[in-house]
Formats: structure tokens, sequence, C-alpha cells
């Protein structure tokens, strides 16, 4: 009996000592024991009650910002698209859609394209028809969205955000392959299990391009075309790819390490990445479950051909809670997040180089 108390006491011992190390190692990845210095050189303001930012996109030579909101804490409320002058944010009002069938309009990222004629098109990716998913083209036309085509295909089971590259191309990311709440997904997260990938269509054939991503979220198309900025969230890391424009196919050029929860990109005027960030993925996490719960939001500039990277925008979860997306046009910056009904305006006072 003494003997079986002592083993028993030293297996206790020893898995103690296990859940302990793995708990402190997941305290530290996911940023839990560092702490957040706010800072932004300027100003920043909540430009309009807008639910659920979580992706916008500049269409810089009209000055209009696009923007997806969704209400993700009460999942029964339509989802829609907002239209922002970028020299009036105030005057923010949502966009008229097409009739969808009655499907559900659940948005998510999106992206602008703009074609040889100067038509414009948002490809926005829509949860609304869930357990299918789909991806949407619209036609802009003034404050309306015309619906061009929808998208669909096996391989989109989990698309968190797309890359437009064409009139009737692009790319999207499957952020994981385990369902969302399950018990797979908390022990995917929790050992950083790589089920996340990119997918490329044509609008008509589907492939997986790339994959070994833990949790692939943010996804953007170089300005010249040529290469493809993906983001891991729970990688913490930016990989960027020389892209086969004929053919979509990706290789791998290199992987930058930002040691933050990354979420989209933005590929600004000068080819400089802006990157909204959460900096603390547990205090998300439970943001996520309650609001009154804040997650720091953070937005990093990285540029690719100087190899920098610079922490431009950093707050404790006010005004604005887990930031999803930044992006600039001038000296202005542009910040949605997941859940909190705010679109944040910066000004800068000084140009980011």
């Amino acid at each position: 009996m003494n003997k079986l108390i002592v083993r028993g006491s030293v297996v206790f011992a020893i898995s103690t000592v296990l859940v302990s190390v793995f708990w402190w190692r997941t305290l530290l990845w996911t940023g839990q024991l560092d702490g957040v210095k706010p800072h932004f050189d300027g100003q920043c303001s909540v430009a309009a009650p807008i639910v659920g930012a979580e992706d916008l996109v500049i269409d810089r030579e009209n000055r209009l910002v696009y923007i997806s909101s969704d209400d993700r804490r009460n999942p029964k409320n339509p989802g829609s698209i907002w239209i922002m002058p970028v020299d009036a944010p105030e005057q923010a009002t949502p966009m008229l859609l097409p009739n969808m069938n009655e499907a559900l309009f659940a948005p998510h990222g999106l992206d602008l394209f703009i074609g040889a004629d100067g038509k414009r098109y948002l490809f926005v990716i829509d949860h609304g028809v869930s357990p299918k998913e789909v991806v949407r083209k619209f036609l802009i036309s003034g404050d309306q969205l015309l619906l061009q085509d929808s998208f669909e295909s096996p391989l989109f089971y989990s698309p968190n955000d797309i890359a437009a590259a064409g009139e009737n191309q692009f790319y999207l990311t499957n952020d994981k392959q385990e369902k969302t709440g399950s018990l797979s997904e908390l022990l995917g997260v929790l050992f950083k299990k790589k089920s996340g990938n990119v997918v490329w269509s044509n609008g008509r054939d589907s492939k997986i391009v790339a994959d070994g991503f833990s949790y692939a979220n943010g996804i953007a198309v170089s300005k010249d075309k040529k290469q493809l900025y993906v983001s891991a969230t729970i990688d913490q890391d930016l990989r960027i790819f020389d892209r086969d424009q004929s053919t979509g196919d990706l290789t791998l050029v290199d992987s930058v390490f930002l040691g933050s929860g990354l979420d989209n990109i933005d590929v600004a005027e000068d080819g400089s990445l802006w990157i909204g960030s959460h900096p603390r993925l547990l205090d998300f996490s439970a943001h996520a479950k309650n609001k009154n719960n804040r997650s720091p939001s953070q937005v990093f500039r990285v540029d690719i051909t100087k190899k920098t990277i610079t922490e431009i925008y950093a707050s404790k979860g006010d005004p604005l809670s887990a930031s999803s997306v930044a992006a600039t046009i001038d000296q202005t910056l542009f910040i949605g997040g997941v859940f909190d009904e705010a679109v944040l305006v910066c000004q800068q006072e000084q140009e980011t180089k």
C-alpha cells in the first residue's frame, strides 16, 4: 500500500509540474506575460459606431473606405457593408445590398479589385448560408452593391480573409479545419495545430496552394501582383510568397516573426504592410465572450524592402478592443475591430517611414 501511495504521489507531482510548465509556456506565447504600453504619434477618435468592423479596404483614388460589418455577438442580426468618405468619416452609411434569396448576410474578410475599365468590385466572404461558405462578388455602383457572382467550393470550409487577384480570381485563407467552438478547436489552438491553408480560385476551379499555418488569417496581394502576403495568428508570423500569376501557385520566400496575434493585412500606397493585431490572445478570447473584458489593440507597419517592423499603435483596449485591421491614406489611419461598435480614425503627426 505504501508503495502505491508513493508511486501515486510521484505521478501526481510529475503531472502537476508538466501541467504548470505547459500553462506557463501558453501564457508566454499568447502574450499574457507581456505588458502593453499604449502609444500613438497623433490623435484618434471614434468616427462611426459600426459594429464588428473586422475588415476594411480603401479606394485611394476615390478616397472611400469600404467596411465589413457583422454583429458577431448577435448572429441573427444581418451584417452590412459600409461606405465611409476618407475626408468626412462621420458621414459613413451602410450600402444598399441586393436580395440574396433571403440568406442572412454575414460578411467577414473583403477586398477591392479595380478592373482595367475602372469598374470597382468588392470580393466578400459571406458566412450567412452556413454550413455552406460563399464568396460574393459585388459591383460597386455609388452607394449600392450589385451582386455579380457567388463562388463556392468544398475547399472553402473555414474562410477568413480574401485577396482579389483578377476579375474572377482570388486567394482566401481557411483559418483552421476544426469546428468553431469545439474541443478540437481549443486543443488545436493550445497545441498550435497547423491546419490552416491558402486556397486559390480562378472562378471555376479551386486548389490549395499553401498550408502548414496555425490559424491562417490575413491575406493580401502586392501592388505589382507578384507576391502574396499571409499572416498566421497562432504562429504569430507573416509569410511572403512569390506567386505564379497564370496558375496562382505560390513559392515561400520569407517568414517574419512579429510575436503577436496577427490579423488582417493592408498594402499601403508605398507598398508597406499595415497589420491589425492582438498582442494578448487570451484577453482576446475573454473579450469574445464578454464585451466588458477589454482586449488590447495593436498595429504594425512592415517594410518588406527594408525589412523593418514598426509598432505604430497600441492600446489596452480602449476606445477600441481587438483591432483586426488597419489601413492608411495620406496621414490618416483607419482601424477596425472584431466585436466593438467603433471604427477609429487616427491622424498621424509625422510621416511613418
